[in-house]
């Protein structure tokens, strides 16, 4: 099915109009309350200090309302894209810096590469699984942070084992291990249910650059075997 798939940067004046499931989902936002004075005894540097002190301020903005959540995470930098098709949402995706997902505390293979952009999460209704629309998601997060010359992508991947029923394995946000495999992730630190895994952006960058390469090899093949005749008039 070719769909006409387009893919749009959501404004927090969108997000407080549109109907879709993640927009009130709060998975990331809520968490375990730890002490102020534990979390900053673990800081080691100046940069982790700047991190740790606006992951804080980012979990004071956000309220009871589900909405205002989402909201407040785009007005601190989230990156938020959605799929559209004839004007009907059909798939979100969610990224940023990893202390606007205080929930990754709680995850065992915490803490991510600080410099990189965390991708916690993409969503695409059921009627349109299967249809690539996660992976245009996916590309077009790419292309943006290739632009701002981020290094590299991180996510936490869910496997589907005997621990987790499938029910509860669909339901959750985080995002299929094998679908990050198949996009180029791999595994940086493992974990039997939730692993970390990256994505360097540069390699996409030089594979894009050698098929370029290629194809004007290719090209040149071509023009080669079937050169151009200019006729005398």
């Amino acid at each position: 099915m070719n769909l006409n798939l387009m893919i749009k940067d959501l404004s927090c004046e969108q997000l407080g109009k549109i109907e879709f499931k993640c927009i009130e989902c709060s998975y990331w936002f809520d968490c375990e309350k730890t002490g102020f004075l534990k979390e900053l005894s673990k800081v080691q540097s100046i940069r982790e200090l700047s991190s740790f002190l606006k992951g804080r301020l980012f979990e004071k903005s956000t309220r009871k309302d589900k909405r205002k959540e989402i909201i407040s995470f785009k007005e601190h930098g989230g990156r938020i894209k959605a799929a559209f098709v004839s004007g009907k949402c059909v798939g979100i995706i969610l990224a940023g810096n990893y202390y606007l997902f205080p929930r990754l505390r709680n995850f065992n293979v915490f803490p991510p590469d600080f410099d990189s952009v965390f991708l916690g999460c993409i969503y695409v209704i059921s009627e349109y699984r299967g249809m690539n629309v996660a992976k245009r998601l996916l590309v077009e997060i790419e292309k943006d942070l290739i632009k701002e010359k981020v290094k590299s992508i991180e996510s936490i991947g869910k496997r589907l084992n005997d621990d987790i029923d499938e029910e509860e394995y669909e339901n959750s946000p985080l995002i299929p291990f094998k679908f990050l495999i198949k996009n180029g992730f791999y595994l940086k630190k493992n974990d039997p249910l939730f692993p970390l895994l990256r994505l360097d952006l540069k390699s996409i960058v030089i594979d894009f650059a050698e098929s370029k390469t290629l194809l004007g090899k290719i090209a040149l093949r071509k023009e080669v075997k079937s050169p151009i005749i200019i006729r005398n008039r």
